[in-house]
């Protein structure tokens, strides 16, 4: 999978530094290696963007990048929905590591308090339920986790939802197989 990531990070450059991501779809029969290529969906600079890494009839990753607006205040507390499923936490040196692997350049997820890459955690989820494959996901990222961060994933349904410090992180509808 970081692959494909690092396809759309080598597109993307520097032109959305300091957004956020706000959905991702991911569809793949096949992450072997491979040559990924990338295309614009939709270009609104400097405040959107829709963009996508491929390889023909074996997977496609499609994100839209937002910059944002306004920083977000005070958020009420969540309550996770659903079977708590796992835990896990992402800290600097494996978002270093994950920046380094797919060539991310975005500068919020660098310094002291860095914010962990949505496709990071997702790409660990998916790694901690054994790599599932066909992988048909579509991803709603809501709030941002912070390096060191435990991030706890509930089953509900047909989602998978991801929690922090009662803070809904992301949910990832999980389509048929």
């Amino acid at each position: 999978m970081l692959k494909l990531i690092r396809a759309l990070s080598e597109y993307n450059g520097p032109t959305y530094d300091g957004a956020v991501m706000a959905k991702a779809a991911i569809r793949a029969t096949d992450l072997s290696d491979g040559e990924y290529l990338t295309r614009p969906v939709k270009m609104a600079p400097p405040r959107m963007g829709v963009m996508e890494a491929y390889r023909e009839g074996a997977a496609s990753l499609t994100v839209t990048l937002l910059r944002p607006l306004v920083r977000a205040g005070e958020m009420p507390e969540v309550m996770p929905q659903g079977e708590k499923l796992l835990s896990f936490v992402i800290d600097k040196d494996e978002i270093n590591a994950y920046l380094d692997a797919v060539n991310d350049t975005n500068s919020i997820h660098r310094g002291d308090n860095p914010v962990v890459p949505g496709l990071c955690m997702v790409e660990r989820l998916w790694r901690e339920l054994d790599k599932p494959m066909p992988l048909n996901w579509d991803v709603k990222f809501k709030m941002p986790a912070f390096a060191g961060e435990t991030i706890d994933v509930y089953k509900n349904g047909v989602a998978l939802d991801g929690y922090c410090g009662g803070r809904e992180l992301f949910s990832i509808a999980v389509k048929g197989r």
